[in-house]
Order: structure tokens, then sequence, then C-alpha cells
């Protein structure tokens, strides 16, 4: 009674999954699990847009403040120049990462697709149902196998119109933007550190900010000179919405 268990084991053992493939058809399956994307590419192309972002956040300012401190003879093509070319290659350079991006997915999906098909094929199954093939090619979920009772339409509220920005929604958006500007002015040396925000009324905004408007404008940072702008103008709008 023991030998012919013994004798059973060793036969599903020798019809193992190792078995069933050949040296060639193992080479291949152990290929097709290990084929990863790239993380490192991912990332550098992450910190590539990021650092353009940050040149043109730093154009666009840069513009701004000197719009406000100009000085007659001086021209602005040259800011308005290196803001234009910025904002330009951020562009080029997005739209190269969308199409990366795009190739990306595509074999991120033939990948899973193998995946699936080699687990199939491992399990050594004789036959599929032609549903399960047609929704596992299609990327849709099989049909129920038993009748269900429909599902409820639920009610669509009216769609009612977006309550308008508020100046706090607007700082909150370009946060981004500060900490862009914040960071290239550090040259990346403390780019851990937190862009300071304080709530308007602060030491550091709107009151300062008036007394030496246009009076050494140009000594001031432009981090530190666009947090008071914004700060001035979203004190200005709240005070409008109040009256």
């Amino acid at each position: 009674m023991e030998e012919r268990k013994e004798e059973g084991e060793a036969e599903i053992q020798e019809h193992g999954p190792e078995h069933w493939f050949s040296k060639w058809e193992r080479q291949c399956l152990a290929e097709a699990e290990q084929n990863d994307p790239n993380e490192e590419e991912t990332e550098q192309s992450q910190q590539k847009l990021w650092h353009l972002f940050q040149n043109s956040a730093t154009a666009v300012a840069q513009l701004y403040k000197d719009r406000v401190c100009q000085q007659q003879g001086l021209s602005l093509w040259v800011p308005f120049q290196n803001a234009a070319t910025a904002v330009t290659n951020l562009y080029k350079e997005s739209m190269e990462a969308r199409q990366r991006s795009y190739d990306l997915g595509i074999h991120l999906g033939y990948q899973r697709r193998n995946k699936e098909v080699i687990a199939w094929v491992k399990k050594r199954r004789r036959t599929i149902r032609r549903e399960d093939l047609i929704s596992f090619l299609c990327g849709k979920v099989p049909p129920p196998r038993t009748a269900r009772a429909p599902p409820r339409v639920a009610m669509v509220s009216a769609s009612r119109p977006s309550p308008p920005e508020t100046g706090s929604s607007v700082e909150t958006d370009l946060q981004p933007f500060r900490e862009a500007i914040a960071l290239h002015g550090l040259s990346g040396a403390m780019a851990s550190i937190s862009v300071r925000s304080g709530p308007p009324g602060s030491p550091t905004h709107p009151a300062q900010s008036l007394s030496r408007r246009r009076n050494g404008l140009h000594d001031v940072d432009l981090n530190t000179f666009i947090a008071e702008e914004m700060a001035l103008h979203l004190d200005s709008t709240a005070n409008r919405d109040e009256d």
C-alpha cells in the first residue's frame, strides 16, 4: 500500500509544472516574468519636468517683478524672452513625457496580459470558456452565470454652479508655484524645506510690503516679493467680496 502511494507521488512530481515545459520555454517564461519597467527612467523624467517648472515659475515671477519695478529706459524684452523660453521648454518636455507615459502604459498592458496568459498556461487547463477568452481579450468582466436583477437607476441631482474661487483656494493652487520659486532660488541645496506661508495680516505680509513698495524692491529676493504681492492682492480681493 505504501509502495503504491510513493509511486503516485513520484508520478505527480514527474508531471509537475517544472516538467511540462522545455528548457527554452522555461527560459522564456522567466524572462517574461522579470521584464519590469525601468523605474529609474520614470523618476528622471519627473525630476526633469519639476526642474523645468522651477525655471518657468522663476521666469514668470521675475517678469512680474521687473514690471512692477520698471524704471525709465529699462526694457522688459529680456525678462519676457526668458519667461517665454522657459514656458515653451516646459510644454515641449510635457508633451514628450506624455508620449513616454502613453507608451509605458501600453507596454504595461501587454505585460500584464502576457503574465495572465502565462499563469493560465501554467495551470495546464485543457479547455477555456469562450466567454472567458473574449472578456479577457476585450478587458471586460465576463457576464454573470446567473440572472441578476437590473440595477436601480440612481437619481442624478441637478448640476449646481461651482462656487467662486476664494483667496485661500487661489493661494493653495499657487503653492507649487511659490515652492518652485523658492527652491530654484536656493539652487536645490535646501529642497527639503517648506516654503514659508503665513495667513494674510502676518508680519511678513501686506503691512510691510506697503511701506517699501517701489522703494528698493530690486533688493528683495524673488520669493519674498511674490509672497507679499500674493498676500496683498488676495487681501484686497477678500475685502471686496466682504463689501
